[in-house]
């Protein structure tokens, strides 16, 4: 796992090593164990390097092939990197190193770009120059577990693994953007393909960008909309659900021992929830010495406990890390500059601590069990669609007029987690002007699913899609910032290539069945785990809302009340209601941090001080 950056010049002028080396320095953390960086005219590379796989000097990047004509800087890991390998070497490639890296430019450089993305299984982004044609070549996976964003000011093409190498370049205008912010603190999460700041966007998943004389050209290799086989999802409806079980459980082992590969320690992020801790008892089975952390948060709600009692059932030692309100708040600031935007959760601190701990024990490469929720349907959420749909199946003679409502309603809003439907002129107003794409993708995928049945299943698979699609962008980007911040590489084993493709062809009845969600994740699990543990209630990293109280305080005088104009006593009427509402409260007091670190120039341990003050 790595840091990249680089500057492609429209203009035709050199790119300076003064820029490269300003670029790199505020990602110095993504990889602290070599550097390097490349140029060569209009175009210029620096990265930084943790090693993970092959250790030694020979992976280092910049790389270059043997012939002088392509350079990689590359951030991810490529789990099916042997097998494309042997086949390259069938074909007559010699290799000097040992590790994915070299697979990658390989691909890139014989097969070509167009041909090899499809046909990587792993997390990445990567900027390829191909000297032959004289073309830069960026790109990220298929979900976009890895991070790759970009600016283009007119003279240059700036782009990095986060912004804030880009804000370092001398030439590039930090701004506010203004939509973003405003849509984050209207509730609604922003997606990988934005950013905080004016100017900056990402690659978009499953996507590539060709850079050249002519211009920039985009492409789209995979998107979650075209890859489900309709035809085929519509014959797995009229199967058993239980005949899915054992080839989940397949799939998932596989993909975890993909997972495995490392020449680094390597560990499991064990929360005592379902979908980790499978993933724990899997990765055992590989590697019986693995090991596992947890945050312990001093509340009844609290994960560890549980967390506990999986690895002892499981014969894994699982370590506390223990996060108090002084902990998380203290962490909170260094959360935000990592994700260079306000946080979305109080859980960030907490995720922070955790992979601190892991870095100071020797610990570089972490396995979580996100996407499961998404893929196969965690979230409460999908059985308020699947609820809201079926009162359209009730008979046409009943409740006419509350049908014709409903119907309506699900019309501007199909899916339960949606802004409410009732007041829908405001929704549309508010909604749609700030955001219309995203909330237009949903009507998208539900006109996919047309051939499944009945409405209320289709309704159901189309929301689960959608979040594949959206609400996993910011998890993704947490997993990353986070994992990072610490010098970590969280790896996600449920966002495997052939996983997402099982579960988008998985029928409603295999995901939620007698009540019970991610069914088929719970069928399987109940064979490796405690059913107190499988059937628990779901927990979602909780933070209890009073860590956070007494944080409003840092909106008196700051730069969230001027931006909106606030008079003093209007403040302190916004202090009064963040006191009241947890959720506002984070939002304004994260969007104040962001503002004070990256436009005023404050220091995340100055504001961690005065966030401790404050709610002392």
């Amino acid at each position: 796992m790595c840091g990249l950056a680089g500057v492609w010049r429209h203009d035709g002028g050199p790119v300076t090593r003064e820029e490269i080396a300003a670029m790199v320095a505020p990602i110095v953390h993504r990889g602290p164990d070599d550097s390097g960086e490349w140029l060569s005219g209009r175009v210029g590379f620096g990265h930084r390097r943790l090693s993970i796989i092959d250790l030694s000097a020979a992976s280092r990047q910049p790389m270059i092939t043997a012939d002088g004509l392509g350079v990689l800087i590359y951030n991810g890991e490529l789990y099916n990197y042997r097998e494309l390998r042997a086949e390259m070497e069938r074909e007559g490639a010699r290799f000097t190193t040992t590790g994915d890296a070299e697979v990658v430019l390989q691909a890139l450089h014989r097969w070509g770009p167009e041909s090899s993305l499809p046909r990587f299984n792993g997390m990445f982004a990567v900027a390829y120059f191909d000297g032959r044609e004289k073309a830069l070549w960026l790109a990220r996976d298929r979900i976009g577990i890895k991070p790759l964003l970009v600016a283009d000011t007119g003279r240059e093409l700036l782009f990095a693994s986060e912004a804030k190498a880009i804000l370092a370049h001398p030439r590039f205008e930090r701004r506010i953007n203004e939509r973003v912010l405003d849509r984050f603190l209207l509730g609604r999460s922003w997606d990988s393909t934005t950013s905080f700041f004016a100017g900056i966007e990402g690659v978009a998943p499953g996507s590539w960008w060709r850079v050249s004389e002519a211009g920039v050209e985009r492409r789209t290799y995979f998107d979650v909309l075209g890859a489900v086989d309709v035809e085929r999802l519509v014959a797995n409806g009229r199967a058993d659900p239980g005949s899915f079980v054992e080839p989940f459980a397949a799939a998932l082992r596989a993909s975890t021992k993909l997972h495995l590969a490392s020449d680094a320690p390597l560990g499991t992020m064990c929360s005592g929830g379902v979908d980790s801790s499978l993933i724990t008892a899997y990765a055992k089975e590989t590697l019986p010495d693995v090991r596992a952390f947890v945050a312990d948060i001093p509340w009844p709600g609290g994960e560890a406990a549980q967390a506990e009692r999986v690895g002892k059932h499981l014969g894994v030692p699982v370590e506390r890390v223990r996060v108090d309100r002084t902990r998380l708040l203290g962490l909170w600031p260094r959360t935000v500059w990592h994700s260079d935007g306000p946080t979305s959760h109080p859980s960030d601190a907490a995720l922070l601590a955790v992979t601190e701990t892991c870095r100071d024990s020797g610990i570089k490469v972490l396995l979580t069990g996100e996407g499961s929720d998404e893929l196969f349907a965690g979230y409460d959420w999908y059985a308020g669609t699947l609820r809201a749909w079926r009162r359209l199946e009730w008979p046409r003679r009943l409740f006419t007029r509350r049908r014709r409502r409903l119907g309506r309603d699900l019309r501007a809003a199909p899916f339960s987690n949606m802004p409410a439907a009732r007041d829908h002129r405001l929704r549309r107003r508010l909604i749609l002007f700030l955001d219309g794409e995203r909330e237009l993708y949903a009507h998208r995928l539900l006109e996919r699913l047309g051939p499944v049945e009945p409405a209320s299943d289709r309704a159901f698979l189309a929301h689960a899609l959608f979040d594949v699609s959206d609400y996993i962008s910011w998890i993704l980007h947490r997993h990353d910032r986070i994992g990072m911040a610490a010098s970590m590489e969280m790896r996600v084993p449920f966002l495997e290539n052939a996983m997402f493709d099982f579960a988008f062809h998985l029928p409603r009845r295999a995901k939620f069945r007698r009540r019970t969600s991610k069914w088929v994740v719970k069928e399987a699990a109940a064979k490796v785990l405690p059913r107190e543990v499988v059937y628990a209630r779901k927990k979602g990293f909780p933070v209890p809302e009073a860590f956070t109280l007494g944080s409003e305080a840092i909106l008196a005088g700051g730069m969230v009340a001027d931006r909106f104009g606030w008079t003093a006593e209007a403040t302190r009427r916004v202090m009064a209601m963040a006191r009241e509402d947890a959720h506002l409260r984070f939002q304004l007091a994260g969007a104040e941090l962001w503002m004070r670190l990256f436009f005023d120039g404050a220091s995340a341990d100055a504001l961690g001080e005065r966030l401790l003050a404050s709610a002392a």
